[in-house]
């Protein structure tokens, strides 16, 4: 088997799960399986954990095309000189993906059901006027923030930095009630 054929089943392969994944979703949950738990084999800074050894399909499938690619593109090279320098693309690439992703993952809305959504303390960030919407957004420092529109029950203003309790959601419009002891 020659060289070239390695590479282009790496770079169709991976190109192939990956557009599989996207047009179908059928192999959805196949690539949300993303990391293989491995011993713990990254490094925590801050908020932030960086994956030294990326392992999820995602990251596999563009480390194959990655190195597929590189690898055609260098083929008038010697091979080790070539391989090495399509390894060091394929794995920056896979750490770049893994790393984003788990990010990107680990910093979404918690807002995932109504009853984490109502659970909140919220300040109003924009005044709501009488008989009118304004916004308010969930006061807790170690959480993501959930901003909504919002209204209040009796219709009354409430002016911006006063702390509220959501009472309802309709329409995609919270429905508040003043906590009358907050407030600045």
């Amino acid at each position: 088997m020659q060289v070239q054929t390695i590479y282009m089943t790496c770079m169709i392969g991976g190109i192939a799960l990956l557009f599989v994944s996207i047009l179908f979703g059928a192999v959805g949950d196949f690539f949300d399986f993303a990391a293989v738990e491995l011993p713990h084999l990254d490094i925590d800074i801050g908020d932030c954990d960086i994956d030294i050894l990326p392992i999820s399909m995602k990251s596999i499938c563009l480390a194959a095309t990655v190195f597929g690619s590189v690898s055609m593109l260098l083929i008038s090279r010697p091979m080790t000189y070539r391989h090495v320098i399509a390894g060091v693309c394929a794995y920056v690439g896979a750490f770049a993906v893994q790393n984003i992703t788990g990010f990107l993952k680990n910093h979404q809305s918690e807002a995932d059901s109504l009853e984490n959504i109502l659970s909140r303390s919220y300040v109003v960030n924009i005044s709501i006027p009488e008989n009118g919407y304004g916004s308010v957004a969930s006061s807790e420092k170690d959480c993501s923030v959930i901003t909504m529109t919002a209204k209040t029950m009796d219709g009354s203003a409430v002016k911006a930095g006063r702390e509220v309790r959501i009472i309802s959601v309709e329409n995609n419009v919270a429905i508040v009630l003043e906590n009358k002891d907050s407030g600045l």
